[in-house]
């Protein structure tokens, strides 16, 4: 599905950065791993001054509709004005996020979990205090939330390890790094998505692989058990201006200037009925 709805958008001049936006708002959802089915299709709206602009151009997904296994999910671009995060919300006003993710690396199997286990390199039974997601070495590691890293370095049998703090007494923490991700160090404010380093094998570890812990107030929880809080849903004066501003979206897609509407089908073999239209 990945491959599929990146060549089809490619291919219709819809700029990369664009492509990215649109697949990062529905990681929350959707596997992009799946094969892709007839009847599969996606729509994204997004602001463009210039038609020719280069491919590796920023420019922000306004509007995001993505249909798998005839299941449509439609998301906008809006800024709440208490606290200026810009995210992603459906019609009703509910976040496409998760307060945080399970999996914090694509295309990745899961090695060993939650739990007491023999260690592989050890040799005994110990507690093994988070996942560890498989995947290939190099392979970026997300945030699995909003917060601010706490710790980045060497820590003993974790080899290159991050631990980020994340509101309300939940923290996460990544192992076995090959490298932490340029320009963040203690301190520094992170997104969820935003990548902080990269699969590696440091430490204790017998291959590539990240090992992923959530720690709440101060205890370890498994990752994959865990009932995590919802995104946020917005409410009263705040949702009001979202529905406003959503209509007023709606409006653009229809009849306004200076915003591109790109459009494609897929099959399961190859994609087809691309389009893409100036507004």
């Amino acid at each position: 599905l990945y491959q599929s709805i990146y060549e089809t958008a490619l291919r219709n001049k819809v700029l990369a950065a664009v492509i990215e936006d649109m697949i990062l708002v529905y990681s929350y959802d959707v596997d992009f791993q799946r094969r892709v089915q007839a009847g599969d299709s996606f729509e994204v709206f997004f602001a463009s001054d210039d038609e020719n602009a280069s491919p590796d151009a920023k420019s922000d997904v306004l509007y995001a509709s993505l249909t798998v296994g005839g299941d449509t999910k439609k998301y906008y671009r809006y800024q709440t004005p208490d606290d200026a995060v810009v995210d992603y919300y459906d019609e009703t006003g509910k976040s496409a996020k998760k307060f945080l993710v399970r999996k914090p690396v694509a295309n990745a199997v899961m090695r060993s979990g939650f739990g007491s286990r023999r260690h592989p390199i050890l040799g005994y039974s110990r507690m093994h205090t988070g996942v560890d997601w498989s995947t290939p070495y190099g392979t970026p590691i997300f945030a699995s939330g909003n917060g601010t890293i706490e710790k980045q370095g060497w820590e003993g049998g974790y080899g290159k390890y991050v631990r980020i703090k994340h509101p309300n007494g939940y923290e996460t923490a990544y192992g076995h790094m090959s490298a932490f991700a340029k320009g963040l160090d203690i301190g520094k404010r992170v997104r969820q998505g935003q990548v902080i380093g990269y699969v590696g094998s440091t430490g204790l570890s017998t291959g590539a692989h990240v090992h992923y812990e959530i720690l709440v107030n101060g205890r370890f929880v498994d990752p994959m058990r865990v009932r995590l809080p919802r995104g946020r849903s917005l409410e009263g004066p705040v949702l009001a201006t979202f529905e406003t501003e959503r209509d007023k979206l709606e409006g653009m897609m229809t009849r306004g200037p200076g915003a591109r509407l790109a459009q494609g089908q897929q099959t399961p073999d190859t994609p087809i009925t691309r389009s893409i239209a100036p507004r």
